[in-house]
C-alpha cells in the first residue's frame, strides 16, 4: 500500500502497536482511516494536532459521507488518539472536543418495503435469470445478510421428514438453521436445472451461487443484482439491507415473537427488535410461517 509512505516511522509504529489484536481486514480499515485524516492534515505530524484540526476534518467528513460512515470515521480516529493517550504518547485526546456524529438505529418507513412492495417485487422477478430471481427470493425470505448468501455451500441445505426444507447460515455465534419458504426451494430446483446440476442433491463443500468465472459470488455481485432487482420493479430507493429490515418487521408485525426473530435473523439481542417499532403501523396490520400463511403476500401464490 503506497499510501502508508505518507505516514512517518513513529507514527507507523504507534499504529502498530494501536493495531496488535486486530484481524488484518480491521487493521486495513483503521489504517485507511488514519491516512486519511493524515492527508488532510497535509503534512502535519499526528501527535501534534488540536482540537481545531480535528473539528475542521470531520466538518469536511460530514459534507461528503453519510451519517453512518461519518460516524465510523470518527470512532476509529477517536479510538487511535484514545489509545496513543493512554499510553501518555498526548496527553488530551483531541477528538473528545469533536461532536460525534449520531446515526439513529431506529428503522423508519424509508428502510423497509411495505407488503405491496414486497408483491410488486416478487411479480417483477421474472424478468431475472434463474440464479439472481433465487437470490431475491432467498434474501426476501430469510433475512439473511449478504455475507451469509455468498457463503451459504449445497451441505447447508437440510430437509426434515415432513419434505420442509431448511438451510443453515451463518458462522460461530451466529450460526442458525432457518426454515426456506416453499417458493425457495422451488427455484433452487430451477436453478439447479438451468446450470447443468442433477435433481439430487448431495451435500458437497461447493457453493450455492457461482457465476461464469468463478465458483463463488461476492458481495457486490450480490449488491449489483438486487439493485437490478428493485431498479426493475420500479423501487430504485431501496437496497440489499433493505430486505433484512423488511423481513424483521414484517415478521414482528404479522405475529412473530422477539425471540423468533432473533433466532432467524441471527441477532445477538432480542432488543434489537425495538429498532422496528417505528414501522410496525406502516407495514400493514398483516419468521417465514407467518408469512406463508398469508394470502395477500404474492410469494404464497407461486
Amino acid at each position: 500500500m503506497d499510501e502508508i509512505k505518507i505516514l512517518t516511522n513513529e507514527e507507523l509504529g504507534l499504529y502498530d502497536e494501536f493495531s496488535l489484536s486486530f484481524n488484518p481486514k480491521t487493521k486495513k480499515d483503521y489504517l485507511l482511516k488514519i491516512i486519511q485524516f493524515k492527508k488532510f492534515l497535509e503534512g502535519k505530524d499526528l501527535l501534534d494536532v488540536n482540537k481545531e484540526d480535528c473539528q475542521k476534518f470531520m466538518c469536511s467528513i460530514r459534507e461528503t459521507y453519510a451519517k453512518s460512515t461519518s460516524e465510523k470515521i470518527y470512532s476509529y480516529i477517536h479510538s487511535f488518539y484514545s489509545f496513543l493517550q493512554r499510553n501518555k504518547h498526548i496527553e488530551i485526546n483531541p477528538f473528545s472536543f469533536v461532536e460525534k456524529p449520531i446515526v439513529s438505529r431506529d428503522k423508519g418507513k424509508d428502510d423497509v418495503l411495505s407488503i405491496q412492495e414486497i408483491n410488486k417485487l416478487i411479480d417483477s422477478l421474472y424478468k431475472l435469470n434463474a440464479r439472481d430471481r433465487l437470490i431475491m427470493v432467498f434474501l426476501t425470505t430469510t433475512g439473511c445478510m449478504l455475507n451469509e448468501l455468498v457463503d451459504v455451500k449445497w451441505k447447508d441445505l437440510i430437509v426434515d421428514e415432513d419434505n420442509n426444507y431448511y438451510v443453515r447460515l451463518g458462522k460461530g455465534k451466529k450460526e442458525r438453521v432457518v426454515k426456506l419458504h416453499p417458493y425457495c426451494f422451488k427455484l433452487i430446483e430451477d436453478y439447479r436445472y438451468h446450470s447443468g446440476l442433477s435433481e439430487i442433491i448431495l451435500p458437497t463443500d461447493d457453493f450455492i451461487f457461482t457465476t461464469q468465472k468463478s465458483n463463488s459470488i461476492t458481495d457486490r455481485n450480490v449488491r449489483v443484482i438486487v439493485h437490478k432487482a428493485f431498479s426493475l420493479a420500479g423501487l430504485e430507493n431501496y437496497s440489499a439491507k433493505d430486505l433484512r429490515h423488511s423481513y424483521a418487521a414484517i415478521s414482528l408485525l404479522l405475529g412473530a415473537d422477539k425471540e423468533e426473530i432473533q433466532k432467524q435473523l441471527g441477532w445477538s439481542d432480542k432488543y434489537y427488535a425495538i429498532r422496528y417499532k417505528n414501522v410496525i403501523d406502516f407495514v400493514d396490520s398483516e419468521s417465514i410461517d407467518y408469512m406463508m400463511q398469508k394470502d395477500n403476500m404474492n410469494i404464497n401464490k407461486k
